[in-house]
């Protein structure tokens, strides 16, 4: 569905033959949807009706989603030993050569990517690890952070100027890390255990979601221009 700053439902949401997992922007008029073992395309026109374009099956399931280039995605896997891995607008599959991952294989919502393009910098939380992965695709250096406050992080974003958001869901708190994994803050978010989260591309509102069974709750927080410093 399509939500205004102010969280009222614009147009009428489309409805999926099963359950989505994440949701990526390609452009002012198309979103992609991972499904299990596959990506929909929907379109979005300027009156907010939202329309399937295409589907395309792949061989993974697939989780968390971002955009690497504007032609090719990030994105996370579960059931999989390839924990993070890349798929074109087209279908193409690959993986990231320089990194070693994690040796585990996670089970859906056990791990979420995000991917810091200017970084070359490739995020993977571990949930049941409390840890959260920093690794450089082009030098092929990683980092596990873990910090007091990083209690099962879940879903995962880039922040302003570059940073990293990560849900801490046992904290009901968001964990703000540099690029590098340094710690930098935790902000305290109105909802128990924060799951998904995202960051405009302005830079200038933070959207949370939660996965609790009851009081399930979408907040949208803005950020002030300090946090850009």
């Amino acid at each position: 569905m399509i939500l205004n700053e102010g969280l009222r439902r614009l147009g009428t949401p489309y409805r999926l033959k099963s359950n989505p997992a994440g949701v990526a922007v390609l452009s002012k008029s198309e979103i992609v949807v991972t499904g299990y073992k596959c990506l929909l395309f929907l379109s979005v026109s300027s009156d907010n009706v939202i329309s399937l374009t295409r589907q395309i099956e792949t061989s993974s399931s697939f989780c968390s989603i971002c955009c690497k280039t504007p032609t090719q995605m990030v994105v996370s896997t579960f059931d999989d030993i390839r924990n993070v891995r890349m798929i074109s607008v087209d279908g193409v599959e690959t993986d990231f050569q320089q990194v070693e991952f994690p040796k585990k294989t996670y089970t859906f919502g056990e791990s979420f990517g995000t991917y810091v393009q200017s970084k070359n910098t490739l995020v993977l939380t571990d949930r049941l690890a409390h840890t959260v992965y920093v690794l450089d695709t082009v030098k092929g250096t990683s980092r596990a952070v873990t910090n007091g406050n990083i209690q099962e992080p879940r879903g995962a974003c880039v922040g302003p100027g570059d940073t990293v958001m990560v849900c801490s869901a046992n904290m009901n708190s968001v964990v703000h890390l540099t690029v590098d994994g340094d710690f930098l803050c935790t902000y305290p978010v109105d909802m128990k255990f924060p799951y998904r989260i995202c960051v405009s591309r302005d830079g200038t509102r933070l959207a949370v979601s939660n996965c609790t069974v009851d009081n399930r709750k979408l907040q949208l927080y803005k950020i002030l221009p300090t946090l850009n410093n």
